[in-house]
């Protein structure tokens, strides 16, 4: 009987949890001259951006909230949506940070999400606080094209001039469709990984790790702790690739036929390298015998790899 009536409160608690539900959803399409710029701050909303082959800018916001009443509700619709504004050469979307907790009293389930669909030719400047971003598609006026976040992940799938990603906590994915001519990542915490390549890298973080492929030029690389692995499809003789990291595995595989001069330095990690050189019988520290491109690794305590 006990086991019965507990059954009945918990199906009751289940069906009354949500007494409120209230939505909201903006669409709207924008004109795009060639070069305008596409300024969008989602803050807490999660944010997903294609280009595609259209004339137009596309927006749709979504917003949906559940709660235990129809005023929390709607005071969760209202502090959430974005403004915008749309001028000749700019199109600006803000959503708002909402502040403190009463805004999430009652509100049991929601949803907060701006979807874009840009032209190729518009040039966009993405950021989020702890939404996710997700991009995908080419920018060929983009110079650079940034994304930016705080605690959210971003993802970007698709090809720009030059990509420009930061991130305070958030792991960064991008997967280039062909080489970027340069990008830029920069995060405290969050993992940073590339594939499809690159012809010029810089690369800083604080704890996370970072794993870079297709790499075709120089490259620069700084962090704290976190594990880095470099893969290079080209280098030219020319070139310098400098990685520094207080710990934590380094990794770098050059292309076919290098012969990289340089340095390699951990204070307390065992060093390995392919490529001749001159060791110091302390160890250590390794000197490259090649003629170039240049390679510069330092760590305190983590292992080099060169191979």
């Amino acid at each position: 009987m006990r086991r019965a009536s507990l059954l009945a409160l918990v199906i009751l608690t289940g069906t009354t949890a949500v007494a409120a539900e209230r939505s909201e959803v903006i669409s709207k399409s924008y004109p795009a001259p060639e070069g305008k710029a596409v300024l969008i701050d989602a803050g807490p909303l999660d944010l997903f951006v294609r280009s595609a082959e259209i004339a137009d800018i596309r927006l749709n916001v979504q917003l949906s909230a559940g709660a235990f009443k129809e005023t929390q509700a709607v005071a969760w619709l209202e502090a959430h949506r974005p403004t915008i504004e749309d001028g000749e050469t700019v199109l600006r979307l803000t959503a708002p940070e909402p502040h403190g907790l009463s805004l999430l009293k009652g509100v049991v389930v929601s949803k907060a999400r701006i979807e874009l669909v840009l032209p190729s030719h518009v040039r966009p400047d993405l950021s989020t606080s702890t939404g996710a971003l997700q991009v995908e598609g080419e920018f060929a006026l983009a110079r650079p094209l940034r994304l930016r976040s705080g605690s959210g992940d971003m993802e970007f799938t698709g090809w720009a001039p030059e990509l420009e990603v930061r991130s305070t906590s958030g792991d960064m994915r991008v997967r280039a469709t062909r080489a970027f001519l340069a990008l830029l990542a920069r995060s405290a915490s969050g993992e940073i990984i590339l594939t499809g390549g690159a012809h010029r890298v810089r690369c800083d973080t604080s704890t996370g790790a970072i794993r870079l492929d297709g790499l075709l030029g120089p490259v620069g690389i700084a962090t704290t702790s976190g594990t880095v692995t470099a893969r290079f499809d080209a280098l030219g003789q020319s070139d310098e690739v400098r990685i520094t990291t207080a710990s934590g595995k380094v990794r770098v595989t050059l292309p076919p036929g290098a012969t990289p001069a340089g340095e390699i330095t951990s204070a307390r990690g065992e060093i390995r390298s392919a490529y001749a050189g001159q060791a110091d019988p302390k160890g250590g520290h390794l000197r490259l015998a090649g003629r170039g491109p240049t390679v510069v690794v330092t760590t305190t305590s983590g292992r080099i790899e060169l191979f």
